[in-house]
């Protein structure tokens, strides 16, 4: 049963309101929209943020493991190729998950004007999506939760924790059958 007052955080919208016969169309494909509340909207620019200063910090004893889920080897068997491959590719895949927090945290800055989120391209959800999913597998790393079996399990000191890796799985959820409906 649906709640009535309930609003998708994550939504796929149309014009079809204004133009039920598509003449508009502009041709760029699906549009998204993010339905936060500010308070909402200030916790994921936090966690983006943090998110963003563990990325560009030196890797450090205790930051590396929280890293491995977002840059895991690429030749687990060939220290010599893995090595290679760090030294060619980590800075670029950095920069590619920097871009994508710093273009996620501006899509979640509303409009000083309306207070309103602009709607989202197809990319833009996806890289909110994949921004979203890097905290999460960091806060999993953080809750030494590898599947859905270590998630039942954690430990009742991290409650607070586990709620928001509990959140941002459900923000997940809603975006990826968001991205899934089709037009």
């Amino acid at each position: 049963m649906s709640r009535p007052d309930f609003v998708p955080p994550v939504e796929r919208v149309d014009n079809s309101d204004v133009d039920p016969l598509g003449t508009f169309d502009d041709g760029a494909g699906p549009k998204f929209r993010l339905n936060f509340e500010p308070e909402e909207r200030d916790l994921l620019i936090r966690l983006l943020g943090e998110m963003k200063d563990l990325l560009t910090s030196e890797v450090t004893e205790a930051t590396a493991p929280l890293l491995h889920r977002l840059f895991p080897p690429a030749f687990r068997d060939d220290p010599e190729k893995e090595a290679e491959y760090q030294r060619l590719m980590r800075e670029e895949l950095v920069t590619s998950r920097v871009v994508s927090v710093d273009l996620v945290t501006a899509m979640l800055t509303a409009d000083p004007d309306t207070g309103r989120l602009a709607d989202l391209s197809e990319p833009d959800t996806m890289a909110f999506m994949q921004s979203l999913n890097a905290v999460r597998l960091v806060l999993g790393t953080m809750l030494d939760i590898t599947d859905d079996e270590t998630a039942e399990q954690a430990d009742i000191d991290d409650a607070h924790e586990f709620q928001l890796y509990g959140y941002l799985g459900w923000l997940l959820e809603w975006t990826v059958q968001s991205l899934s409906e089709t037009a």
